[in-house]
């Protein structure tokens, strides 16, 4: 079986997000991304999407299939599913389970390295170490000595460290909690996260110095699709837009709960104003702003025998069922719990086509030194209206 040629597969992908214009606020990335060897990070046994689920996709087995997933430019590349609970080393067939660790699609990763603005020199937080391939390219910028990455994982962390120490690479690998930053070393000049947060921990606000910049994927239990940079002040608030759409894996704490959706209190039946899947039709920004204007929202689309349903619920103790055949009789929405969370889907919804229906990228977010969350539209003082908490 002949080897894969991944100085040619390197070289092409590196074409590929030039042509695309990831680099274009970072030209520096492009050579970086050229010199480290991505192969040399990614394990041996891999998952990779098959339509119903993942399948394993192992090195010594599969060569060129692993190499192109390795060298996708726009897929990352799934390395553990539901926190290692299945061995892509004796897992045959399909996985249908939740991915848990991968290593980032290299388009995002270059696109999140423009908007870093890392300087030679700086002092940087990367939070989520995985694989260790994201810290290699922040010490190529950033110098030997200067990236501190952080791992709760503690098997990652240990394969995040013999990865960089096998590649030259002298960052210091910490196994532990990233939502607590690494106090040990700050301040920092920059924190990177490659997970999504639904709010902004104090110490990465307390860890980096005002002026300091923290990058983090960014959202809400009902939508994790923004790309969130804030400049941190000189009170330990911080401020910034959502600067790019972004879609990862939650930090471990901020994962949406687990379990049945609540089921109590009297029930109430009525029509739906509005055809759910027009309301509810996966437009990235339009999930983006109704997960910032309706505190909690977690939703679930149901298909049965002639049977096609939106769940909804907020974590605490409201439900909503509607069905989306037939969602103009009077029965075809059930809700329960002192939230009306349908009507506060709509009443979202209608805002943001009220609104011209924005783009992420017109939003911004507000972390005061007391750590409370303003989500804003265009300027602060814009702050969005939030339904019922």
């Amino acid at each position: 079986m002949t080897d894969p040629d991944f100085t040619a597969l390197r070289t092409s992908a590196v074409h590929k997000l030039a042509a695309a214009g990831c680099f274009d606020r970072a030209p520096w990335a492009r050579e970086a991304v050229l010199t480290i060897k991505r192969e040399r990070f990614v394990p041996h046994d891999i998952w990779v999407w098959a339509g119903s689920g993942y399948r394993a996709v192992s090195c010594p087995a599969d060569p060129q299939a692993w190499a192109a997933a390795v060298y996708d430019p726009v897929k990352a590349v799934v390395t553990q599913i539901d926190d290692g609970e299945h061995d892509p080393r004796t897992t045959t067939g399909t996985v249908c389970g939740a991915a848990t660790s991968s290593v980032s699609a290299l388009d995002i990763v270059c696109i999140k390295l423009g908007f870093l603005g890392l300087e030679a020199g700086h002092k940087v937080l990367d939070v989520g170490a995985g694989s260790g391939v994201n810290t290699a390219l922040l010490e190529e910028r950033a110098g030997p000595g200067n990236v501190v990455t952080i791992e709760v994982d503690q098997g990652l962390a240990e394969q995040a460290e013999r990865n960089l120490r096998a590649a030259g690479y002298t960052a210091r690998v910490v196994c532990g909690d990233g939502e607590k930053g690494f106090a040990e070393e700050a301040l920092y000049d920059r924190l990177i996260c490659t997970a999504a947060a639904r709010r902004i921990p104090r110490a990465w606000r307390e860890q980096v110095r005002p002026g300091g910049i923290i990058l983090t994927p960014y959202g809400s239990l009902f939508s994790s699709s923004g790309l969130l940079r804030l400049a941190v002040g000189p009170d330990g608030a911080a401020e910034g837009r959502f600067v790019h759409t972004a879609s990862y894996m939650w930090l471990r704490a901020h994962r949406a709960p687990g379990g049945r959706p609540p089921r109590d209190g009297e029930e109430r039946l009525s029509a739906s104003p509005a055809d759910p899947d027009k309301v509810l039709d996966g437009d990235w920004h339009a999930d983006f702003a109704i997960g910032q204007l309706v505190p909690g929202l977690t939703m679930q689309r149901t298909t049965g025998a002639g049977d096609h349903r939106i769940l909804l619920w907020d974590g605490a103790d409201s439900f909503a069922s509607v069905c989306c055949d037939g969602w103009d009789e009077g029965d075809s929405v059930l809700e329960q719990g002192p939230r009306s969370l349908w009507g506060e889907v709509l009443t979202a919804r209608s805002w943001w086509d009220e609104h011209g229906r924005p783009e992420i990228t017109r939003f911004g977010l507000t972390v005061t030194a007391g750590g409370e969350h303003h989500t804003w539209l265009d300027a602060p003082e814009n702050r969005l209206p939030r339904g019922r908490t």
